[in-house]
């Protein structure tokens, strides 16, 4: 089992109704929503339930989309798949915090802060930075879940074919403002798209059905102690840029 053991994430909401062409959505959604008067209307779905500190928490996708500051398809991604994950682990049984561990592979900001969300809490000092030399790609919606009281785990992969194959070239050159008018909207439409259309969707018809299985893991992880290795990491490489 590729089992990562680091706290790294995912959410998402709902978007829109019309938006001129050529509009800028990669990081400043929120102002170009404003600039050509976007409607933004929340899917309803259900939320992820976790009990943390003896208490019951209810996430929204609302509240990941605020927590992330914008919509976001990896966020409603990773919402729909920790959602899904939870319910072949724990069935009906709302999980404590402190009984769940997620690793994810892609750095993607959304996905991040979904899983921030639902591991560490609301708390914007508690984000999570990538560990450097991670970039996100397609392949990447891959979330393993475990459940410690029971080992056991499961993975649970977004079918590829179900996120367009040019999604992040086209971010990169809208990112650059090398995109033209035509590439913008159909990057905005992919993000549409997955923002209304995940949520609606069976769960496995997003991630077919994957079945739990047991683990065996050595070793131990501090509260904490990814963080700071992956500072330490990112640390590094900035000096090695600078020495470059």
């Amino acid at each position: 089992m590729r089992f990562k053991l680091q706290y790294i994430a995912l959410f998402t909401v709902s978007l829109l109704t019309t938006v001129s062409t050529g509009a800028a959505l990669a990081d400043d959604c929120m102002s170009c929503h404003a600039k050509n008067s976007v409607t933004i209307r929340v899917p309803q779905t259900a939320p992820i339930r976790i009990m943390a500190d003896g208490k019951e928490q209810q996430i929204t996708l609302a509240q990941g989309f605020k927590f992330h500051g914008h919509e976001c398809p990896g966020m409603t991604t990773a919402f729909v798949a920790i959602r899904h994950g939870i319910k072949l682990l724990f069935k009906d049984t709302i999980p404590d915090r402190n009984d769940l561990l997620i690793t994810a592979i892609t750095p993607a900001g959304g996905v991040k802060d979904m899983i921030d969300l639902v591991m560490k809490g609301s708390s914007p000092s508690d984000k999570t930075w990538a560990p450097s030399g991670m970039k996100p790609d397609i392949q990447g919606f891959v979330f393993t879940l475990m459940r410690k009281s029971t080992s056991q785990a499961v993975e649970v992969r977004l079918k590829p074919s179900l996120f367009p194959d040019d999604f992040y070239q086209l971010k990169q050159k809208q990112k650059g403002k090398k995109s033209t008018t035509e590439e913008d909207q159909r990057l905005h439409d992919y993000i549409k798209n997955i923002i209304l259309g995940f949520p609606a969707k069976p769960a496995e018809e997003l991630f077919g059905t994957p079945k739990p299985y047991k683990v065996i893991l050595w070793g131990t992880i501090q509260d904490g102690e990814m963080d700071r290795h992956i500072r330490k990491m990112r640390q590094i490489e900035k000096q090695k840029q600078l020495q470059n």
